[in-house]
């Protein structure tokens, strides 16, 4: 067993939410860099545990014995060459327990893989539904930009805040009761993004070194490894303007293959919506349809079922557009995009 373990670390999401992350320190570390912006001193804030995660070597994994319907209720994965065992043994009580155990690679994959599903996962008990997206703001009024990892978002973002306007989110917002509420992660940045964004000079020398540096290591392993630099965006944008929550006006869902801009149904954005959630909750959906089966209760597997019909409530009277091939445009076709189309 390991004996040097971090001690907690707390997160409170804007209220939403309240978390304990603890355990072996470089797997705590790793979450704390991508949930840095909402960490909180325990002793300065009223808390309230909604979820604890605890995170372990792999090594510290034994067999509970236990039948299979009966919990602890434990799932194994692996990604490339991360290997990992997740444990689920509090479930019908606050705050929900998880112990997460996995080898040293597993640092690369266990906040977006693990904790960042978990949360969306508690968030959407709550009332609160995650879309992977970026959130643009100008007059008060927001756009939601959603789409799979490259489709383009970060290069719209960038671009946005190269101009002064303010943002709500970059990677996830969070939708609930007719608003879109930040969600603030680090950016993951390759060299072109940098360059395009003609912002490097406020980065350190390290952190541009970084960059490049993992952006000619992911090119000579062929994209094997997700080796982005994570970036701080206020490091990008010192004064930057970030709201807390919005008001939309539009919705656009980025794809490829096509030209151009058209309108779609609200039930058309709603599935590619849920489409996009599904890929970015990596395995952590098989994990909740695991548990339907083997505790008996089906609400565990209806998890997207109630995020669509959620979502066709919240977006029913909002504009739905598709946009294609955000990634072919130069920075001249981004200024054009955002002035025709998003505002």
């Amino acid at each position: 067993m390991s004996k040097k373990l971090s001690k907690p670390v707390y997160f409170d999401l804007d209220g939403i939410c309240q978390m304990k992350i603890y355990g072996e320190p470089a797997l705590v570390d790793a979450v704390s860099r991508e949930l840095g912006f909402y960490r909180i001193n325990p002793q300065e804030a009223p808390l309230t545990l909604d979820m604890e995660i605890e995170l372990r070597n792999f090594s510290d994994f034994q067999k509970s014995g236990n039948p299979r319907e009966m919990p602890p209720y434990d799932f194994f994965g692996r990604h490339k060459l991360a290997k990992w065992a997740i444990r689920f043994e509090r479930l019908g009580q606050s705050p929900r327990r998880i112990k997460f155990y996995g080898n040293i690679f597993s640092r690369m994959i266990v906040a977006k893989q693990i904790v960042e599903p978990a949360l969306r996962w508690l968030a959407q008990d709550l009332g609160f539904i995650f879309v992977h997206s970026t959130a643009l703001v100008k007059d008060g009024k927001g756009v939601l930009i959603a789409g799979r990892g490259g489709s383009g978002k970060t290069r719209i973002l960038l671009h946005w805040l190269k101009q002064g306007n303010a943002f709500v989110s970059d990677d996830f917002t969070i939708l609930s009761y007719g608003r879109a509420r930040r969600y603030v992660t680090p950016l993951r940045l390759g060299a072109r993004l940098l360059r395009e964004s003609g912002e490097g000079k406020n980065l350190t020398f390290a952190s541009r070194a970084s960059i490049y540096a993992r952006t000619m290591l992911r090119r000579l392993v062929l994209n094997y490894a997700r080796l982005q630099a994570k970036v701080d965006i206020k490091q990008i944008f010192p004064a930057i303007k970030m709201l807390e929550q919005v008001e939309l006006s539009a919705v656009v869902a980025l794809a490829d293959n096509g030209q151009g801009m058209e309108t779609i149904s609200v039930e058309e954005m709603v599935e590619e919506l849920v489409r996009i959630n599904q890929d970015e909750m990596y395995g952590f959906s098989g994990y909740l349809s695991g548990l339907a089966e083997r505790t008996g209760d089906r609400a565990y597997a209806d998890f997207f079922s109630v995020q669509q019909a959620r979502l066709l409530a919240f977006l029913q009277d909002i504009p739905c557009y598709r946009l294609y091939s955000v990634r072919k445009l130069d920075a001249s076709g981004l200024e054009s995009l955002i002035k025709k189309v998003i505002f």
